[in-house]
């Protein structure tokens, strides 16, 4: 009787081998891919909105959390590999985002996240809708004293949690320092920021003229936290006056002054003996004359007077301060 032959499935369980000595098993196949078509992306929860400003790092815009509704603020800059500016952008922007991901206090920026693109890449930031004080400042003139006191308490605490985490801003001035509508400080724009070890000190000329520490500029033995403490000084005058401190002089002329000036810059009288002795403190020339952000948080500028010592903070050379009870 005549069979018909067998014709094999590639599936089937064991197939003869060409050599009639092994028994080849079945393999399974890949699934089927098409290669016009890239494996698709997630869509991104975070919607961009309207156009805020141009800052260092490129543009800044509103954002939208569509998954829980929260506001936030995007910063995007363009990723050129040939580039040079671009290359220094990101490696600051990297550098605010490997800091603010290890911080977490009221009066610091929350950091959300970030996606790196093709061609860009996108940080994701709390959103202060009330913009920067160097802002508020051009739109309203200089603030009422109980206004600093207040934003000046604000910035202290921030400054006393960084430093206490031996991290350096040093870029602080009014431009990097953002209020929301309840009038709550956010210490913004950490691309200048550095984290210090204790066998280290700062080298590299970073920062804005006007709010930059003496040290800074002659930059002979490196600097330290302190050279914050100077710039909230200078801040503190821009919150008084609408400019920074030296500003009447411009480029050279101004870091040649800031470096070599051995008085204080104008302070203007209609601050309080302790607002004006607070500036004093903070712009000493000496860095480790000024006193650490700890130690100025219970300063009588920026707490009630009668929970704490004046004569504590009083400077040698400032007589005009009224002793306590007069």
């Amino acid at each position: 009787m005549h069979q018909s032959p067998r014709y094999l499935s590639p599936w089937d369980a064991s197939l003869e081998s060409p050599t009639e000595k092994h028994p080849c098993h079945r393999l399974p196949l890949p699934p089927p891919t098409s290669p016009n078509k890239p494996p698709k992306k997630s869509p991104s929860k975070w919607k961009k909105g309207k156009l805020l400003g141009r800052g260092t790092f490129g543009h800044v815009f509103a954002g939208f959390n569509s998954e829980n509704g929260t506001m936030c603020a995007v910063k995007e800059v363009k990723v050129i590999t040939d580039d040079p500016t671009s290359k220094e952008c990101l490696k600051q922007l990297n550098q605010e985002i490997s800091l603010l991901s290890e911080l977490s206090h009221p009066n610091i920026v929350q950091y959300y996240g970030s996606e790196l693109g093709s061609d860009k890449l996108s940080v994701y930031l709390e959103y202060a809708s009330g913009g920067s004080l160097h802002k508020l400042l051009g739109e309203y003139g200089p603030f009422k004293e109980p206004v600093i006191r207040s934003y000046t308490r604000q910035i202290l605490s921030g400054l006393a949690y960084l430093h206490a985490r031996n991290t350096v801003h040093r870029d602080i001035k009014g431009a990097n320092i953002l209020v929301d509508p309840n009038g709550e400080i956010k210490l913004a724009d950490f691309g200048m920021a550095k984290h210090m070890t204790s066998c280290s000190s700062m080298l590299s000329f970073k920062g804005s003229p006007y709010w930059m520490a003496p040290e800074v500029i002659m930059n002979a033995h490196g600097y330290s936290l302190a050279v914050d403490i100077w710039s909230l000084g200078c801040t503190v005058l821009e919150m008084a006056t609408s400019k920074p401190p030296w500003s009447q002089y411009e480029g050279v002329a101004a870091i040649f002054k800031i470096a070599n000036s051995k008085g204080f810059p104008e302070i203007p009288n209609n601050l309080s003996m302790d607002g004006q002795n607070f500036i004093k403190l903070c712009l000493q020339r000496e860095p480790t004359a000024r006193p650490t952000a700890l130690k100025l948080l219970q300063h009588p500028f920026v707490q009630d007077q009668s929970t704490v010592e004046p004569t504590k903070f009083n400077l040698v050379d400032d007589r005009r301060r009224p002793s306590k009870g007069s």
